[in-house]
């Protein structure tokens, strides 16, 4: 075997090594510090909790890795058995987040995003609020279907292609000021409109239907999650453009034209292109008119009334399926492929599915054990805070932790403390895990609170300054519209 030509990894920093032995050590703290009143069992996964948290927060190890724990300590410490460890690995919904991976990589492998940037881009105009406005409304469009992290990937290098068009004036290093933040913060904000969208929502959805076997279907939570990207994604450009970076330069006629040139080399939508896009809107579609809708003089029938059995995971993988049998034609393609090659598929990110079997298996383990009731027992002095207030303090907590911690993590740790919080004081825990999942998405101030900050702020593009100057506002903006969006239709959609 030839030797690799990669550069070995950087040995781990003194503060990874100590976090390293901080994890073990704050398990065995935790247990021991427990009161006796709680069951041996329940200290034991309060104690594998706080290991947990710690090597996520810190990063000690790989987060993928970090989540295999309980599948080794909860039956060595006589907390689950094996199976009963391992059956969160294989929820339904992380197989719904797989088949949206396996979509993303599709359409990433035909190019089609480029397609769409350029498409809305020429459009909506080359004046520079309008084509920040192109790039954002892009941006969140793909967002929706394709995780936070391979937008962002994707579109940031078609930003800087833009904003090198507008020559090196001030108003045009404003203009690429924005343009990059605006794929980052809109790339977290077209994340929540969708239940594939950020690995929050799907860990919000399954939390949900593991510990009360009630389903929210993709409908369900576009319901709710679309009409609050569509309020704060408007206001987030107004903010960058008008309030955050004010003056900017447009594209001259001439840079026009290239970008005219580049959408012409595309060539015209067929092939492979064209019907990974046919299976992309067909799949979005089944999500869509899964369940019926009742709109009280008018049903509109659902596939369930067809196939009572069908589910979202069902549709998604059913889609990802499609992508392997479906080929070019002999003539367009040669070698002849299918639309999606396993060499393609290899490149997802599977540490995300095992991070979501590892936070689900943690709250299994959590409620099993009684570990959830006693901590509900001691939110119970937050009883009697008024709703808004309650929800907009959860919100800035959970923004807040996100800004310094993976925001799947964050997710993961938070949904079984917050069902505890909402059963204690007497407040739907829908509600208030719902507000947490989106909440969870609104880190926008530092370069390491979201995947997408820390793509665009890697290009060189920007300064930390412009970045928490502009993400501390949209902070502020972003759980005011959280708190109040959800309010507004939480009792309409899933009441």
């Amino acid at each position: 075997m030839p030797a690799s030509t990669e550069a070995p990894p950087p040995p781990p920093s003194r503060v990874h090594r100590l976090s390293r032995w901080a994890g073990p050590l704050g398990y065995g703290a935790a247990f021991l510090l427990a009161p006796k009143s709680l069951p041996p069992e329940a200290r034991h996964v309060l104690g594998v909790a706080v290991w947990m948290v710690v090597w996520w927060v810190t990063e000690a190890v790989p987060l993928a890795a970090t989540s295999l724990l309980p599948l080794t300590l909860f039956p060595l410490l006589g907390v689950a058995s094996p199976q009963a460890a391992a059956a969160p690995y294989a929820h339904q919904l992380i197989f719904l987040f797989l088949a949206g991976f396996l979509l993303a990589a599709a359409l990433q492998a035909w190019n089609a995003h480029t397609r769409i940037a350029y498409a809305i881009v020429s459009r909506i105009g080359f004046e520079g609020r309008r084509v920040v406005l192109g790039i954002m409304l892009a941006t969140a469009f793909l967002s929706m279907w394709i995780s936070n992290t391979a937008t962002a990937a994707m579109m940031y290098p078609i930003a800087l292609a833009i904003g090198a068009l507008l020559g090196q004036s001030k108003e045009a290093h404003t203009t690429r000021t924005a343009l990059m933040l605006g794929v980052a913060y809109a790339a977290s904000i077209g994340g929540m409109a969708t239940l594939i969208g950020t690995p929050p929502n799907l860990i919000f959805s399954a939390f949900v239907e593991q510990s009360t076997g009630r389903t929210i279907g993709f409908g369900q939570f576009m319901a709710v999650g679309l009409p609050t990207a569509v309020v704060l994604l408007p206001l987030c450009w107004i903010l960058l453009v008008y309030v955050a970076f004010r003056h900017h330069a447009s594209i001259p006629a001439e840079a026009e034209e290239v970008i005219a040139r580049r959408r012409t080399a595309l060539g015209e939508l067929r092939g492979g292109e064209a019907k990974t896009l046919a299976v992309f809107t067909l799949t979005a579609a089944a999500w869509l008119l899964r369940a019926p809708k009742d709109f009280g003089v008018v049903r509109v029938p659902g596939l369930t009334d067809l196939a009572p059995g069908i589910s979202d995971a069902t549709i998604g993988i059913a889609g990802a399926v499609l992508l392997f049998l479906l080929h070019t034609a002999p003539l367009e393609e040669r070698p002849r492929r299918p639309l999606l090659t396993w060499e393609e598929a290899r490149t997802i990110p599977w540490g995300v599915l095992l991070l979501f079997g590892g936070g689900l298996s943690l709250a299994a383990a959590m409620e099993s054990t009684g570990l959830t009731s006693w901590i509900g027992q001691h939110l119970e002095i937050l009883r009697g805070l008024p709703t808004p207030l309650l929800l907009l303090g959860l919100a800035i907590t959970v923004l807040a932790l996100g800004e310094l911690a993976s925001n799947t993590a964050l997710a993961a740790m938070a949904m079984p403390l917050v069902a505890s919080l909402a059963v204690s004081i007497g407040q739907p825990p829908l509600l208030l895990l719902l507000v947490t999942a989106l909440a969870a998405s609104t880190g926008f101030a530092l370069p390491i609170a979201t995947p997408p900050n820390a793509i665009v702020f890697g290009s060189g593009q920007l300064r930390v300054r412009d970045m928490v100057r502009a993400g501390l506002m949209l902070d502020v903006v972003a759980v005011i519209v959280v708190v109040v969006v959800v309010s507004l239709l939480f009792p309409i959609i899933l009441g």
